[in-house]
């Protein structure tokens, strides 16, 4: 009597199936970000100017934190985020922005080509009262053109 052989192969086939999608299925901002931002924004408490900014995941943090550097290369701040799906697939990397009177907090950040990218999971007191006090975002994107 033969034995089958293949059941094994089909088990590893399968599982190796299942695997090796998983890393691509986490597909947040992974790389360096360059944006730059014409108005005055905020991230947390913290108040930034115009100018040019760098936004890149932080590593060995499961893509769970950014940080955001400026033009010389020092880190201004640390934030959490989370995963978050556009309605749509951005041509060029977009920052999202909520809107509160003159006030501007970043919201989102998605990269050029993926529906996949990262919301800030924190707000500061500064939004926290805005919405306490009955005030309403407008939520506006800005793509920025990307180096191909």
């Amino acid at each position: 009597m033969k034995k089958c052989v293949r059941t094994p192969g089909l088990v590893l086939a399968a599982l190796l199936m299942m695997t090796v999608p998983a890393p691509f299925s986490n597909a947040q901002i992974t790389g360096l970000m360059q944006a730059n931002i014409p108005h005055s924004f905020m991230i947390g408490d913290k108040v930034f100017p115009p100018g040019q900014y760098t936004f890149r995941m932080e590593s060995n943090t499961n893509l769970n934190v950014m940080t955001v550097q400026n033009q010389k290369g020092d880190n201004l701040a640390q934030f959490a985020v989370r995963e978050s799906t556009a309605d749509h697939t951005p041509r060029h990397s977009e920052l999202v922005f909520r809107k509160f009177g003159n006030t501007e907090f970043l919201s989102k950040i998605y990269e050029r080509g993926s529906k996949i990218g990262s919301a800030l999971t924190e707000t500061g007191k500064e939004e926290q009262r805005m919405v306490s006090q009955g005030l309403h975002a407008t939520e506006h994107t800005e793509e920025q053109r990307d180096n191909q």
